[in-house]
């Protein structure tokens, strides 16, 4: 009898359930990780929001009015400026809606993900960052 050369339906079967278990391992680390940066990257952008504003504060001697930066609730690259106030947009889309509620000498700027257009953000919690740079939040 002649061999022949190849993979039996068997070994390919092996092979195939050996790939989804580790897909099944991987993806929900990947997914988890993915979170975690989009996390860490409104909490980049508030800090520099905080810093502006208290930019515009030692010059104006107020912070800046209540202000919403974008509306995350579609893909956007809208990013509304405040004269005065410079604080770049994050790469791609926001995923979050940025705003400052301040009056006088009151500040605070927060990160809302609940209406955001990336269901996997919308049940974070809200990222804040207050008067003295403290950053609270963000966690799901």
């Amino acid at each position: 009898m002649r061999r022949r050369k190849g993979f039996t339906l068997i070994e390919l079967m092996i092979v195939v359930v050996i790939i989804g278990i580790l897909a099944a391992l991987a993806i929900p680390r990947f997914l988890a990780a993915s979170k975690k940066s989009k996390v860490s990257e409104s909490r980049v952008v508030l800090k520099q929001i905080w810093e502006a504003a208290g930019t515009y504060y030692e010059e104006e001697g107020y912070y800046p009015p209540t202000w919403t930066f974008n509306n995350a609730s579609t893909k956007n690259t809208n990013w509304n400026t405040l004269t005065g106030l410079i604080v770049n947009r994050p790469s791609g889309y926001p995923r979050f809606t940025y705003m400052i509620t301040a009056s006088g000498t009151n500040f605070e700027a927060k990160a809302d993900p609940s209406q955001s257009y990336d269901a996997s953000v919308r049940d974070v919690s809200v990222v804040t960052i207050n008067i003295e740079g403290v950053i609270t939040g963000g966690t799901f």
